[in-house]
């Protein structure tokens, strides 16, 4: 039997707006305790210089010209995870046995074979003086995966914790979405289109505003329907299933020159047909669908995807878990199935060649 082991984990997802960190115990397997979550919301002036600088990287090049930047911003979001970290540690009266570090994401190109997720593992396991896991996708990628998505195994047995006896879909509306599908024994996973990114995007750039607040502003537009069909039926968007995204796989310019709410309206519609879409793909029957991530919020949106799908929808909440945190726990998990070398990655998850377990540990000395 294995031990049970208290982990932290920490999340900084693609809206690049805070750190999400969770402790949890667990044996790696169903037996999974959730102690607490917090968050801790980056400063203005760090948000907008990492999206300023994410907005120049589109190669391992680009991150060669940059590096004095990159170096610079890794140490600042580093600490910003250490304050965290120390905030939820001393919150909750838990010393973590080990700690599940994602970093912050500036480029994923599976395809040509690289992850880059900025952070310093070795300064953050001195300033917390803590055990460290970290480069979660690496060896995913380096064995023919996609790096991504990562929590499958975590739904997987989030289910089983929760007693949820049928099959079950959890969808998570991150920046990207992703699906996982699991029953009792077996489950599978994909990347299925994005989430908020577009929106995200959008309002940031013209009204300086990090999100469209449970989709109001979207909820107020016209949607042009032959706009959205017409990029559908495009050849990117009918291979999208391919493969795991990056934000930059997507672009916001079919908008111009519209409204801000028609905008908004158009945006929100085209990623909840997207996600619909691809879902439908993947998944044949009425199988329940519970929801995660920030996008769950967004009542435009899942009213989308709901005329959409015949599926009955819920979210995570209504289970007792913070849907907010489900990435973070996740890599906590991750982080514990890491050390007891249990696999991480599946061929059903991310097209790895076959199972494995990922992750790098840094040993405090």
């Amino acid at each position: 039997m294995d031990k049970t082991i208290c982990a932290l984990g920490l999340m900084s997802g693609t809206s690049m707006d805070g750190v999400d960190a969770s402790l949890i115990s667990s044996d790696g397997e169903k037996n999974i305790n959730i102690i607490g979550n917090i968050y801790l919301k980056y400063d203005s002036e760090l948000k907008n210089s990492l999206k300023k600088f994410s907005l120049k990287i589109n190669s391992l090049d680009d991150l060669k010209k940059h590096k004095v930047e990159f170096d610079s911003l890794e140490r600042k979001i580093t600490i910003k995870h250490s304050e965290v970290s120390s905030n939820i540690c001393k919150q909750f009266n838990c010393k973590p046995d080990i700690i599940g570090f994602h970093g912050q994401t500036i480029l994923h190109k599976p395809i040509e074979k690289y992850s880059i997720q900025m952070g310093d593992a070795q300064l953050l396991s001195q300033l917390l003086r803590n055990d460290i896991v970290y480069q979660f996708r690496k060896k995913d990628i380096d064995n023919e995966g996609e790096g991504a998505p990562l929590t499958p195994i975590y739904h997987h047995n989030l289910k089983k914790k929760l007693k949820i006896r049928n099959q079950v879909i959890f969808l998570n509306i991150g920046g990207i979405s992703n699906f996982t599908f699991t029953d009792s024994n077996d489950f599978f996973a994909q990347d299925i289109g994005p989430g908020n990114c577009l929106m995200d995007e959008y309002l940031n750039k013209i009204k300086n505003l990090d999100f469209d607040k449970d989709g109001k502003l979207a909820a107020s537009g016209e949607i042009d329907i032959s706009l959205i069909n017409n990029l559908l039926d495009h050849e990117h968007y009918n291979s999208i299933n391919k493969h795991s995204f990056d934000i930059k796989d997507f672009d916001i310019n079919f908008v111009k020159g519209l409204t801000i709410e028609n905008a908004l309206a158009n945006l929100n519609f085209f990623t909840a047909k997207l996600i619909t879409t691809n879902l439908k793909k993947h998944i044949k029957g009425n199988f329940l669908i519970i929801l995660c991530g920030g996008g769950r919020k967004n009542k435009t949106l899942i009213l989308n995807i709901k005329k959409n799908l015949k599926n009955k929808i819920i979210n995570i909440d209504e289970y007792g878990i913070d849907g907010d945190f489900v990435e973070s726990q996740a890599f906590a998990y991750l982080s514990i199935r890491s050390i007891l070398k249990k696999k991480i990655t599946f061929p059903e998850t991310t097209k790895v060649k076959e199972a494995i377990t990922g992750g790098e540990l840094i040993k405090f000395n």
